[in-house]
């Protein structure tokens, strides 16, 4: 991607995918007040430049970190790949159900993880042991894909109490505003929800060994009564708990109720994710207070 034929590519920018999904949000929103056959292949082409741009950001960051040991180890790198992963899923969707209105959904989501991106750029990556652990590796993956599961979960179930409302209230269609249907939603936060709870199990767990193996060879106890620990662990049974009862409940209106539980379990993911970042934080402040004493 070096030579003189790539060489543009290296001038691709946060602010050019970042762009190129607000145009398209922008574009979503407009179907509620007027028509344009053309308007859905201009969103489509503009969200498949994004995650074009965005591709080769993340390579091209990934190519200079890769040279200092520590590639795609902060969160920064973490809530971009998130946020990639998102808008992948929203143009797969996209694509396949293009008379429907799902980008109002996606891209505000996928904004939003840019924008918390830029607000923990500065943060200190991870060190490049903790970044090479095999164990580091399957915690942050397993993460991100549940993480990126999650909130496909969550925002196929603000669609369906979206038009589980519209129907029973009979509100008459709208146009340009036309969800998918209540079947095709609830599969949907379904079968994303069984994925999130199966990888960020795996992603807690993988962190439990990780915390298990460095506290062996810092000769030091683990920290059970952790609030991250105890969040984490909580969220898994609360996981676990909402997958069981989708499996085995089957009543009517067992949507709903399953759509109500997925966004609760979104709230409780964004809750432990941001413990998980401020004890990061206060760590690392902890470690910079103690350098200076030493210094001083």
């Amino acid at each position: 991607m070096n030579g003189p034929d790539a060489s543009w590519m290296t001038k691709i920018s946060l602010s050019c995918f970042a762009f190129s999904y607000a145009i398209a949000m922008i574009l979503e929103i407009s179907r509620l007040f007027f028509r344009a056959p053309v308007r859905i292949l201009i969103i489509i082409g503009l969200t498949i430049a994004g995650i074009f741009a965005h591709t080769v950001y993340l390579w091209l960051k990934f190519q200079k970190d890769f040279s200092g040991g520590t590639p795609m180890s902060s969160w920064y790198d973490w809530c971009l790949m998130v946020s990639l992963a998102v808008a992948i899923t929203y143009a797969i969707i996209a694509i396949k159900k293009n008379e429907n209105s799902v980008g109002i959904f996606f891209l505000p989501l996928i904004l939003l993880l840019i924008l918390v991106a830029l607000f923990v750029k500065n943060q200190e990556a991870f060190t490049q042991s903790e970044a090479t652990n095999v164990w580091a590796v399957t915690h942050g993956i397993s993460l991100l894909l549940g993480t990126s599961a999650m909130i496909v979960a969550f925002i196929a179930g603000v669609m369906y109490l979206v038009h589980a409302f519209r129907l029973k209230k009979k509100l008459p269609p709208r146009s340009g505003f036309r969800l998918p249907s209540l079947e095709w939603l609830q599969q949907c936060n379904r079968q994303s929800l069984f994925y999130a709870t199966g990888l960020i199990a795996a992603g807690l767990v993988s962190g439990v060994i990780m915390n298990v193996l460095k506290s062996t060879e810092n000769q030091t106890g683990i920290p059970w009564s952790d609030s991250v620990i105890i969040s984490s662990g909580v969220l898994l049974v609360w996981l676990v708990t909402v997958t069981v009862f989708e499996a085995v409940y089957k009543p009517a209106r067992q949507g709903r109720k399953i759509a109500y539980l997925t966004l609760a379990s979104f709230v409780f993911l964004a809750l432990v994710l941001s413990f998980v970042f401020m004890a990061e934080h206060a760590s690392q402040a902890d470690s910079v207070s103690a350098l200076r004493e030493v210094l001083t």
